[in-house]
């Protein structure tokens, strides 16, 4: 068979859409010694099936045209007659593919996929038969709508980024329903997924043809040997699904990555010319990345559609809806237009995500690895304009004019004395007696991705919203407009002691040893290293105008073990009392993902942020 596709492929240099066809049918083409040198030569004239065009299937189905063919089966438009002319799909068996008892059992397990999943974003399967002469059919619903894969041509330079985000959301939803039935469909691209009309500019994806999917435990096919066929479109295949290796959920999550790459950039990340060419550009990764293309796109949805294209399918996403979800929050809230409010952050007030809740609370490893400390360069504070006085009511008794001036005057002057730093930022100098103070601080991450234990691709910048893998090295930087003192500890559990406590900042390496930093210094850590089980790293910021005792303390224990980590019991009791009593959810927090930064803001002289990052 090898030979035969390769004899076929140098024959025919005009079969330029090779890697865009089904290799099943491809496959099924030299299996039945058919030597055309077109996937592309159907003539509906020729074929035994264009005879029920105009006929009825049981007395129920009347055939009204053909919608398509392919290498196995022919599908119709058909009506319901005992549905009062309902419109229909009919997909019937071709009588030669009868011979082949792989494609007979491949063409029940579709009956059997679509009769497990209900879901809105799957077909739905109505009935099912044998024709007279033993060609069996399916009967599913019509969608009226269209193809996605019309929607990517009609904009060569991208879809709409909020039309992309809804439709990836309902693939997410619907590809995850059909995964929880332990089936994976191996041929998701645009061409099987359909976008209904439902009327007023509203769509309900609907994924279609599960011809060549895989089922586990299938009741039509509990012995099948399907798990070992290649089977899909090769320009969307996963690599370990081109190698013809185990299939999982990642491999449709990464057909799907190729889809949300294509309907963003109007392009696929891969363009070969050969399927060997295919296999190693997988393996290099992706090189023209969807903001080279379209630099309006957020950088957090390239990281998410970067990682569902990982060569490894450990890396990438392992839930459809998960992947689907995160993918449509970046690009939406990319979208919107930011405000300015004023403090010197220069970012709009915005109320704290809700945080998520934890699957459950896994041991957490940190590893610290040594590393020169760098510095990075960043924006100075916007400075803010001073609030508007509202505009004064005329009253009616001259009176009370001069008395509500003088009031209002007086209001003003305590205002800008005595909040001048909210509305300055701190370059106003210290506040006067009585006043809150008001504190601000910015942290990002510099994230090392590592393969085998070493580097892998360029590091990137993240606000530490992604979801990071095991293994993976990261920095901490931080910097803030006001001098202060920062205390940096990952918190993890000990199986002895049951908590744990490693410092990140300060340490001997970096700042001589200093908490202290000055006005705009920029702070980054050593490298660092995600390690251990999967779960949710937690990491205590201390930002405080002034040196604190139980930190220093703490600091000072801390630079006694060589690891960096806590072992007295009654010094972890005592940090531990400490962020419970400081710490404070009401911080104000906001994510600039142009910046991949994120900034917190509090008053008082000391903030305390806890600041969960997580890994697979």
């Amino acid at each position: 068979m090898q030979q035969e596709v390769h004899s076929l492929l140098d024959a025919d240099q005009s079969s330029g859409d090779f890697l865009e066809t089904s290799l099943f049918e491809v496959s099924l083409m030299i299996l039945m010694d058919n030597s055309t040198k077109s996937f592309d030569t159907h003539s509906a004239a020729d074929d035994p099936t264009d005879k029920l065009v105009g006929t009825t299937i049981d007395g129920r189905y009347r055939i009204e045209r053909e919608l398509g063919h392919g290498g196995v089966g022919a599908v119709y438009l058909a009506r319901a007659l005992k549905l009062h002319d309902k419109r229909v799909v009919v997909k019937v068996l071709l009588e030669e593919s009868l011979r082949n008892e792989w494609v007979v059992r491949k063409f029940q397990q579709e009956k059997e996929a679509l009769a497990r999943v209900d879901h809105p974003g799957v077909v739905g399967i109505l009935d099912t038969g044998d024709l007279s002469d033993g060609q069996p059919y399916i009967v599913m619903q019509y969608v009226e709508g269209m193809v996605l894969r019309d929607a990517v041509r009609a904009k060569p330079e991208g879809m709409e980024l909020d039309h992309v985000a809804t439709i990836i959301k309902q693939i997410g939803e619907a590809l995850g329903a059909v995964h929880e039935k332990k089936i994976y469909h191996r041929d998701l691209k645009p061409e099987n997924i359909m976008l209904q009309d439902l009327g007023c500019g509203n769509q309900q994806v609907k994924i279609v043809d599960f011809g060549i999917a895989k089922i586990k435990e299938s009741i039509v096919a509990p012995s099948t040997i399907t798990g070992a066929v290649t089977a899909g479109t090769i320009i969307y295949m996963s690599p370990e699904q081109l190698r013809g290796d185990k299939i999982t959920a990642a491999s449709d999550i990464y057909s799907f990555g190729v889809i949300a790459y294509e309907m963003v950039t109007g392009r696929r990340p891969f363009n070969p010319d050969t399927v060997a060419q295919l296999s190693d550009m997988q393996r290099e990764g992706v090189r023209v990345k969807p903001t080279d293309m379209r630099p309006r796109l957020p950088g957090e949805a390239q990281a998410i559609i970067l990682k569902s294209l990982d060569f490894d399918p450990r890396a990438r996403y392992q839930a459809a809806s998960e992947f689907g979800d995160a993918l449509a929050r970046a690009l939406k809230n990319e979208e919107r237009s930011p405000r300015l409010y004023p403090t010197e952050l220069g970012l709009p007030p915005t109320q704290l995500d809700p945080k998520p809740q934890a699957v459950d609370q896994p041991t957490k490893t940190l590893v610290q690895a040594s590393g020169p400390l760098g510095v990075a360069s960043q924006d100075k504070p916007i400075p803010s304009p001073l609030p508007i006085e509202p505009e004064i009511q005329k009253r009616q008794w001259p009176k009370l004019t001069t008395a509500l001036v003088l009031v209002v005057v007086l209001i003003g002057g305590y205002l800008l004395v005595a909040k001048r730093q909210w509305f300055f930022g701190s370059g106003a100098g210290p506040t006067t007696t009585g006043s809150v103070a008001e504190r601000s601080f910015a942290y990002s991450l510099t994230v090392q991705k590592m393969r085998d234990g070493q580097p892998y691709q360029e590091p990137f910048e993240s606000s530490g919203q992604e979801i990071f893998e095991s293994g993976y090295k990261f920095r901490l930087n931080l910097s803030s407009p006001q001098p202060g003192y920062l205390y940096v500890f990952n918190e993890g559990a000990d199986e002895k002691a049951g908590m744990s406590f490693t410092i990140i900042y300060p340490t001997p390496a970096t700042n001589k040893g200093s908490a202290r930093l000055e006005a705009n210094q920029v702070m980054q850590t050593n490298w660092n290293k995600f390690a251990g089980r999967a779960g949710t790293e937690e990491f205590w910021i201390v930002w405080s105008a002034s040196s604190i005792s139980e930190m220093e303390a703490a600091r000072d224990a801390a630079f006694r073990n060589p690891e960096g980590a806590l072992t007295d019991a009654a010094m972890i009791s005592t940090v531990k009392d400490f962020f419970t009593r400081h710490s404070d959810p009401k911080l104000e927090t906001k994510k600039d993902r142009m910046k991949q930064q994120t900034y917190v803001r509090g008053s008082g002289d000391l903030l305390v942020k806890l600041v969960e990052l997580e890994h697979r």
